[in-house]
């Protein structure tokens, strides 16, 4: 066993000499790997970063169409598209048969309810933290965790991690949102429905515990309940029915045509179907028409740098062919031979590779400080991904370029091996 590790090493040393005698040709094929690897790695991150971005600056834009009770109102923006505060609703269960509909990406369900924060009117807008895609993408301050809680639109002058009475019930501000412009949206309070039905059940409690006391002798002395400090009844009430919805905000498949869906929302009983703006919907479905785009340019570069790669070794090989063959008749094994070529091929590209991170790490920078600010100026953010993702990604593009390298070098190497030791040194470069 130690034998073999001697020799193997001892083939490796013998490639990397190989390297130092052809200094020129080696560092032009490293750079040729450096352009291609650091091309292919810049590639991956800012694309990474302008879809995060770009699906964030789209998501924002709410809903492609929307399902709500025929009353309803709507508020169409030239951003956002959201529903008007309404006491209509549609059966919760509704949104299995629209998700159910060809060209239906995602399905949100959201449901409006009047209720008392602090003593005052205001309406809360429970969704699903699963589903949504219009809510979440606005939010602008946080604290650290879960979203759980109320999350206070722009308007409202609830501080962050500040506790508010929702009902009498307290609740804390987990999130503001940033403004929309859009007046429903912006003097919300937004939450979960898990937490409205927290809420709910909380008022239920205190509505049993008022009927439990008796009736005082005069109504003005009578005493104050948590949870029912108002005069509508349907304010905090606890009779609120959670299996209703106040619409549905849908977002189409890329690809989907937009009275295809129309045509088989149609089919739902007591709904009116609001669209969008198309041209924001076109927009935001030939995003990922465009990173695939993206992703295949880079693919046919490397696949033209593979290329690359095996012709010049070909031309090396054949340049060796007497050396290979001194070689082959000094006793050299055929594998030993193909792995010299090979090792010699896995070390030029592994530092061309090497060099090919500095090199894109520089093209990041560059973009992130030229076109990543323009992006941001419209909307856009280049955010960098995370620092696993990158690491993976330097890992890859590294093993990538090695890869490359035997690869290229293989057919070439295949060749050599299976010619006899006279042929090659007979051989005059051909």
């Amino acid at each position: 066993m130690s034998r073999r590790r001697h020799d193997r090493w001892l083939l490796i040393r013998l490639a990397a000499q190989n390297v130092g005698r052809r200094r020129l040709r080696a560092i032009f094929l490293g750079l040729a790997v450096m352009l291609g690897v650091g091309i292919g790695f810049a590639s991956f991150v800012a694309g990474w970063a302008l879809r995060d971005g770009m699906a964030r600056s789209f998501s924002r834009m709410g809903a492609d169409l929307l399902v709500v009770p025929r009353a309803t109102l709507v508020n169409i923006t030239a951003s956002l598209l959201t529903v008007q505060p309404t006491d209509e609703t549609l059966p919760a269960d509704l949104a299995q048969r629209i998700a159910a509909i060809a060209g239906v990406a995602q399905v949100a369900p959201q449901r409006i309810v009047p209720a008392l924060v602090e003593g005052h009117n205001v309406n809360l807008i429970a969704f699903d933290p699963a589903q949504d895609f219009s809510v979440q993408s606005w939010v602008e301050a946080r604290q650290a965790g879960p979203l759980e809680g109320l999350i206070a639109g722009a308007a409202l002058s609830a501080r962050l991690g500040e506790t508010l009475s929702v009902c009498g019930m307290p609740m804390r501000v987990s999130a503001r949102l940033g403004k929309t412009g859009v007046g429903p949206f912006d003097e919300s309070y937004f939450l979960s429905f898990a937490a409205l039905a927290d809420i709910v059940s909380f008022c239920r409690t205190s509505d049993a515990r008022a009927a439990a006391k008796p009736a005082p002798a005069k109504i003005d002395d009578a005493p104050a309940i948590d949870g029912m400090r108002h005069g509508d009844a349907n304010v905090c009430s606890g009779d609120l029915q959670l299996d209703r919805a106040s619409a549905f905000l849908l977002q189409l498949s890329p690809g989907a045509k937009m009275e295809d869906v129309k045509f088989g929302l149609a089919q739902l009983a007591d709904a009116k179907i609001v669209e969008g703006n198309g041209v924001l919907t076109s927009s935001r479905q030939a995003l990922s028409t465009l990173l695939i785009g993206m992703a295949a340019f880079t693919a046919f570069q490397l696949i033209a740098l593979l290329i690359l790669v095996s012709l010049l070794f070909s031309a090396i090989v054949q340049e060796r062919y007497r050396e290979v063959g001194l070689l082959r008749a000094m006793g050299a094994q055929p594998n030993q031979v193909m792995t010299i070529i090979l090792a010699e091929a896995a070390v030029i590209t592994a530092l061309g590779g090497l060099a090919g991170l500095g090199f894109g790490a520089a093209v990041l920078l560059t973009f992130a400080r030229s076109l990543g600010f323009y992006f941001a100026l419209l909307g856009v953010p280049f955010s960098w991904p995370p620092a696993a993702v990158l690491q993976i990604g330097a890992v890859l593009a590294i093993v990538f370029s090695a890869v490359l390298g035997l690869v290229g070098a293989f057919l070439p190497a295949w060749r050599v091996r299976r010619m006899a030791p006279y042929a090659l040194i007979q051989a005059e470069g051909r």
